[in-house]
């Protein structure tokens, strides 16, 4: 049975006071104070809707795998959320931008699911989430926490050219083919990490039969975007 929660008291994450910053990204384990409560609210649902998603074209979604996103909007943010939140990018500001950042408000996690058990070689098409030449300091920030426990995985980094991204037919591709993978920012659960969007990089999953079945993998994403 689906739970409901108020949004703004599920999402409270902790005093940042310990974290590690290594090869350029920001590792929080244990963000969030409700992490049950969160994964309760994600795993009591009966579905979640299609990302990038349309019946009229070729796309193996909803076919070989789901690609779905659930984005919940926080209508109105509280004094806790809200200095929780300038707590987290002062964390930001001490190794990239050191002034003020835009963000939504809002709780945006991809579900994924195989419906057939994949190769590990194919992996989420690489992307970027700012420009190539945007330095660190200056370019949009990625903020991931992992919400599943099967803890399988990551996030890739590659080393490499853009490609054309035709995700929206085929999520999955032979990444290592093109591209050079130079780390695995390793998933743990209630693992929140935060890199710069100008690598390329994706979801990373090295048995795909920990996200058959009734099991999904969850990953909240968020966009820090320098003013």
């Amino acid at each position: 049975m689906y739970k409901t929660h108020d949004v703004v008291e599920l999402l409270k994450f902790r005093d940042v006071r310990d974290y590690v910053f290594e090869d350029n990204c920001i590792v929080i384990d244990d963000f969030y104070e409700n992490i049950e409560d969160i994964h309760d609210y994600l795993t009591s649902r009966n579905s979640y809707p299609l990302w990038k998603y349309d019946a009229e074209t070729n796309t193996r979604n909803n076919i070989d795998y789901n690609d779905c996103r659930l984005i919940d909007k926080i209508a109105f943010p509280n004094r806790v959320i809200t200095s929780r939140y300038e707590n987290l990018l002062n964390v930001c500001r001490k190794f990239y931008h050191r002034g003020e950042y835009d963000f939504d408000w809002v709780f945006e996690v991809n579900c994924f699911q195989t419906k057939t058990i994949f190769d590990s070689n194919l992996q989420h098409y690489p992307h970027i989430d700012s420009d190539f030449g945007a330095p660190d300091d200056f370019c949009t920030l990625n903020m991931i926490v992992y919400l599943d426990k099967q803890e399988d995985g990551g996030t890739a980094v590659y080393d490499g050219a853009w490609i054309r991204n035709n995700e929206s037919i085929n999520l999955l591709y032979p990444v290592e083919e093109e591209f050079e993978l130079t780390k695995v920012i390793e998933h743990k659960y209630n693992r929140c990490v935060i890199f710069p969007g100008n690598r390329l990089h994706g979801a990373y999953i090295n048995n795909y039969e920990s996200y058959s079945g009734d099991k999904w993998r969850y990953a909240q994403v968020n966009f820090f975007v320098p003013r």
